[in-house]
């Protein structure tokens, strides 16, 4: 692009922005009533220019009227003589006369600046005013046709050509101006002085929240920023600001605690590969059994660190709200394939499953993250429930969508936790497969990820823990 020379960039700057607005709507406006004024001074003074060329016209009208016999061009010029108005007769021939008056340059100039095309239109259009320049002087005439006959002697007068100048008008209408435009700058160099103090009163706040900014950037979590009157907008911006600073920090704290407890969790399977390897290499295994007891060992830790970078993987893909695969899913049949296995792995255990045979409980989503959910529902109650406790699951469909209740007949929830049940990592978290501590995380995840929700109640009968998942209904054309 080339540039543009001469002209200035627009202020960067909120102040320069707000004073060049200030400045632009203030000088609309002056010039604006500025301009009005003029207009309605030069319609004031047209107005009166044709009041008094009618006035004049009117008197002169009345005084042929009452003298018949003066309707000759020598009475009719001593009649129109005299006054501010220059005027002219018109004989009944159309050839215009001079009055004499003292100020005959004048009536000669007017006489002379009346050329015939000039008379002819204005016989044509008696009582219009035309504008004439006389001797580079501006004009307002107009012609007065008279009635009646002529005298006894002489031509008769057929009319009267008015003329006021409007001299003294326009002088006044350009000292108007400059006055006005003297008053305007003044004004407008009073209001820029007076909007720079206030833009720097008023904006100082922001410069209170930059420095402020600053300061946590640069590393300081505890500076904030002071909030003034809380329902102006700046201190709603304050307000906000201070909570944006105190979620962040709270989500640093929260990274860093997940950090550790990611390494606190690996540290674990990694010391035990590395102890078994160090023995390994050291000579400590000296038959077949002791060495595959160690690789036994190295496995199970390598699995339970797959399994823990899984969740995480699966954690930040749900986090990141990539799609996940829908498809039309009974719920109904997925939450009895889970309770199956789970009779398996622990056949011990009471788990009562409890649906309705006509209703399959559909659910659009994906059905490998769904079973992940029921099966870490289930995971919960089983391994945090003593042998002999009962287990509760249902399934059933509600007017608000599909309901999964996962209940069981322990000892429940103590409140302390009860805040953090959800978080990754907590240390009040059931699910405690080795390697991992995010099941009703990741349960919370999956729920989230299709729409739902999930939440802990206390159950009907007084005692243990509730878990509550509601998911949106398929519809029923989707619904196979």
């Amino acid at each position: 692009m080339i540039p543009v020379r001469g002209l200035r960039p627009v202020p960067r700057t909120l102040r320069g922005r707000l004073l060049a607005g200030i400045v632009v709507l203030v000088t609309v406006g002056l010039l604006s009533s500025n301009l009005a004024a003029y207009a309605l001074l030069a319609s004031f003074f047209e107005r009166r220019a044709e009041r008094q060329l009618a006035t004049t016209g009117d008197r002169i009208g009345e005084v042929f009227a009452r003298r018949p016999d003066a309707r000759t061009i020598d009475q009719g010029l001593r009649m129109v003589a005299g006054g501010r108005v220059v005027a002219a007769v018109v004989d009944s021939t159309g050839r215009v006369r001079s009055a004499p008056r003292s100020d005959a340059p004048r009536q000669a100039a007017l006489v002379q600046a009346l050329t015939p095309s000039l008379v002819t239109r204005l016989r044509e259009h008696p009582g219009r005013s035309f504008p004439l320049d006389v001797a580079d002087d501006p004009y307002r005439v107009v012609y007065r046709r008279l009635a009646g006959g002529g005298g006894a002697s002489g031509t008769a007068v057929a009319g009267v050509i008015i003329a006021i100048p409007l001299r003294q008008d326009q002088e006044t209408l350009r000292r108007f101006a400059v006055d006005t435009a003297a008053v305007t700058a003044v004004v407008l160099l009073t209001l820029v002085c007076l909007a720079l103090a206030v833009l720097r009163i008023g904006l100082r706040p922001l410069r209170t929240m930059a420095a402020a900014a600053t300061a946590i950037a640069a590393g300081d979590r505890t500076q904030r920023i002071r909030v003034g009157h809380p329902q102006s907008e700046a201190g709603r911006l304050a307000v906000a600001l201070n909570d944006a600073f105190d979620r962040q920090r709270q989500v640093e704290g929260q990274l860093r605690r997940f950090v550790a407890d990611v390494s606190h969790e690996l540290r674990t399977p990694l010391s035990t590969i590395s102890g078994w390897a160090d023995l390994y290499f050291h000579g400590a295994l000296t038959d077949k059994d002791s060495t595959t007891t160690a690789m036994s060992r190295i496995v199970d830790a390598a699995a339970g660190m797959r399994s823990l970078v899984d969740e995480l993987l699966l954690l930040a893909r749900l986090d990141q709200q990539r799609p996940l695969e829908t498809a039309p899913v009974s719920l109904r049949d997925l939450v009895s394939e889970v309770v199956s296995d789970a009779r398996v792995i622990a056949p011990d255990r009471v788990i009562a499953l409890v649906t309705q045979d006509h209703d399959r409980a559909m659910v659009t989503g994906d059905a490998a993250r769904l079973r992940q959910l029921a099966r870490n529902l289930l995971s919960n109650a089983l391994q945090h429930t003593p042998s002999d406790v009962r287990v509760h699951v249902t399934v059933m469909t509600r007017p608000d969508g599909i309901h999964l209740v996962v209940v069981d007949e322990g000892p429940g929830v103590p409140a302390e936790i009860r805040p953090h049940l959800f978080a990754r990592f907590s240390a009040g978290d059931p699910v405690r497969r080795p390697g991992s501590g995010l099941g009703l995380a990741i349960a919370r995840a999956i729920a989230e990820a299709h729409g739902g929700t999930i939440r802990l109640r206390d159950p009907a009968h007084g005692h243990g823990a509730e878990f509550v998942v509601i998911l949106p209904a398929a519809s029923r054309e989707k619904a196979p």
